[in-house]
């Protein structure tokens, strides 16, 4: 078992860096040329679908593909309402745990077997890692097979879950990164309030979100890259002390 894992790690491609869909990705693969090379080559970025079927189903082939040593999911999520002042629209939250949503309203409207996972974590080690470097809050996020899109639903959503954050496909990669034994973490940016005015906040911001985003993993990846030495010029222009 442990030289099948030690075999594993050494084929193992570095960070799969994935998002539902390119755009999201777009300010991190803009900046990956000015990463150091030993850095950018570990990297690898796709997008997995929209969506708890597509995200799943990719996410699994890419993982059987590229067999990498750890998963990111970088991308958007709303707010469920009176949750977290700590967590605005343009701000990112690190996810801890993720929930499986398969009702909205309270009540016997659906049943969801007991053998059916519904929650799954982000990696301690990795979530830890990402906020000594970003300096973001945590936050749970629940993961509905749909946008939740009026008031009421979206009030409920946030008492049955009990989650400040929602969004579709976390769940989804997170179940295939554990099923495949990859640590997983994500970084979200707040895109909108869940409610009925969300998606069209969500049509305003998701660029702006998603860029936060990704400069939270680029100051992740710039704190574990060494520092490069200074130009004389730039020596010079520091102030000394004392």
């Amino acid at each position: 078992m442990k030289k099948n894992r030690a075999k594993t790690n050494e084929r193992a491609a570095g960070w799969l860096v994935l998002s539902a869909w390119a755009p999201e990705l777009a300010k991190l693969e803009a900046a990956l040329p000015r990463l150091p090379a030993r850095v950018r080559s570990k990297i690898r970025l796709a997008s997995v679908g929209v969506g708890l079927v597509e995200a799943a189903v990719n996410t699994t082939r890419l993982l059987a593909k590229q067999r990498p040593a750890a998963v990111l999911l970088v991308g958007t999520a709303g707010v469920y309402p009176g949750r977290r002042p700590d967590l605005p629209l343009g701000g990112a939250a690190l996810l801890d745990q993720i929930l499986l949503l398969p009702e909205i309203l309270p009540g016997k409207h659906a049943l969801l077997p007991e053998v059916v996972p519904r929650r799954e974590h982000a990696s301690s080690h990795l979530r830890k890692a990402l906020m000594r470097a970003t300096h973001l809050p945590s936050a749970d996020v629940a993961c509905p097979l749909a946008i939740t899109s009026s008031a009421r639903a979206a009030t409920a959503a946030a008492r049955l879950s009990d989650c400040a954050l929602e969004n579709l496909e976390a769940f989804a990669v997170a179940r295939a990164a554990a099923l495949a034994s990859v640590p997983f973490a994500a970084i979200l940016g707040i895109a909108n309030h869940v409610g009925p005015s969300g998606h069209r906040e969500w049509k305003q911001n998701a660029s702006q979100a998603a860029a936060v985003a990704c400069d939270a993993v680029l100051a992740w990846l710039f704190a574990t890259a060494p520092t490069p030495p200074r130009s004389p010029r730039a020596t010079e222009k520091r102030p000394r002390r004392g």
